[in-house]
């Protein structure tokens, strides 16, 4: 079971005072009853107090039952409501919770707490003391009945259960058995029923009038107050001490928080200019290649309007030897490599349908050229392969020594233009 509290019948009383104010309008007339305490002075609602004193003095003149003692009855309680009145009417208190009461008289229960707030002029202490006294007498009152639900009920029965088969010596059986007489099991109760009072948190122990509110607030709470400062008092040096432990604690978790976020942002400036050299690196590479680039392409380019240059202002028929005969797959067709110019470094590679032999002498007509049936000479693919000019004439071949001595040199010229133009190749394609 849970513990009492002092808050625990807050509720409870708060209903209850509800419920005795709902009543009260039962027990009392409020105010001036069923009459308007404004008709029967017979003034206006923004009436000021000086004019109800005034109207007041007059009425009561008027309807005094000494000078009424034809109609005295009457005069009597004539001068009762005129004097009811004037009390509701000047006090300003009282004054402001009748009005409030005349705008909204549906709100019973708020216009009766209003009108004893404003008539009632008990001091708050006694009002304090007397709920606190109720308050406590309600309170014993639950922790008795909790008490006595728990003797009567089901849990104290097991709990006594349990108790007798431990101090039975053969356990569940001998309690079965009746091992335990009825003078024992009283003397069992009786010893469980007082070790249960010592136990905070059981009924039987709570149902004592120091555990309500007034104990706890006169004795305990000042008492618990007075064993916290001596407690306060006499470690006063060990607190301190455990102070500046946590402070000092503090500081170090501080410093090294601190270290840690120092070191988190060194290194994040050191990945920040890391990645800054980097990508300067990387620029900077990427500047050296375009560089390279545009280098080899204006080599390119100025080795292309060489060639040029070189193309268009040779002859476009020109005297040479072959350099080497092949025969084509097809049949009567041999592909043939001139070389001419100075040196014969310059070859063209012309397919024909003419007998041929390396070495010979001949003349060819190259791309842009005319021939004699005024046909223009162009770049075409004959038997798979492709013929850069015409053969126009062919020489016989040298003889003897002479023809040895041109043969050795043609194919000297020959392999320095092929080692060149390898060479070329090798440096265009390291370049693209």
């Amino acid at each position: 079971p849970e513990r009492c509290t002092p808050a625990t019948w807050g509720v409870p009383c708060f209903w209850i005072l509800v419920f005795l104010s709902q009543q009260h309008t039962a027990w009392c007339e409020r105010y001036c009853g069923a009459a308007n305490c404004y008709e029967i002075l017979g003034i206006n609602r923004d009436a000021e107090l000086s004019e109800i004193k005034k109207t007041y003095r007059k009425l009561s003149m008027q309807w005094h039952p000494d000078k009424n003692l034809d109609n005295k009855v009457e005069a009597t309680a004539k001068f009762q409501q005129i004097a009811t009145a004037y009390e509701v009417l000047s006090d300003s208190s009282l004054r402001e919770a009748y009005d409030y009461f005349l705008d909204h008289p549906e709100q019973d229960v708020y216009n009766t707490m209003r009108y004893y707030r404003a008539t009632v002029k008990t001091p708050l202490w006694t009002v304090v003391l007397g709920f606190t006294l109720v308050f406590s007498c309600l309170q014993y009152a639950h922790l008795y009945d909790r008490a006595k639900s728990f003797k009567s009920g089901p849990r104290l029965r097991s709990l006594l259960e349990e108790e007798y088969v431990s101090q039975c010596r053969r356990g569940r059986q001998g309690y079965q058995s009746g091992e335990l007489s009825e003078t024992k099991k009283a003397e069992i109760r009786q010893a469980f029923l007082a070790r249960l009072q010592n136990e905070p948190d059981c009924p039987l122990a709570q149902c004592t009038w120091t555990n309500t509110l007034i104990p706890w607030l006169l004795y305990r709470l000042p008492a618990s107050l007075c064993t916290w400062i001596v407690w306060r008092i006499s470690n006063h040096s060990a607190i301190q001490e455990e102070k500046r432990s946590e402070s000092e604690a503090n500081r170090r978790a501080k410093e090294e928080q601190q270290a840690v976020e120092e070191e988190a942002a060194r290194l994040e400036i050191e990945r920040a200019r890391q990645k800054a050299l980097k990508a300067k690196l990387v620029e900077q590479r990427k500047q050296e290649e375009e560089q390279k680039r545009n280098k080899w392409a204006e080599e390119a380019k100025r080795e292309a309007e060489e060639q040029e240059v070189r193309r268009s202002s040779r002859a476009l028929e020109v005297n040479g030897h072959i350099s080497s005969v092949d025969e084509l797959r097809k049949k009567g067709h041999f592909l043939v490599e001139v070389t001419f110019g100075e040196g014969g470094l310059e070859r063209v590679q012309i397919v024909t349908e003419r007998p041929v032999q390396k070495g010979q002498s001949v003349k060819v007509a190259l791309e842009g050229a005319t021939l004699p049936s005024g046909k223009k000479v162009l770049r075409s693919k004959v038997a798979g392969e492709w013929s850069e000019g015409v053969l126009l004439e062919l020489r016989d071949l040298p003889s003897g020594d002479d023809r040895a001595d041109k043969d050795k040199e043609t194919c000297t010229r020959v392999d320095d233009t092929c080692d060149d133009e390898a060479a070329s190749t090798r440096q265009r394609k390291k370049r693209a």
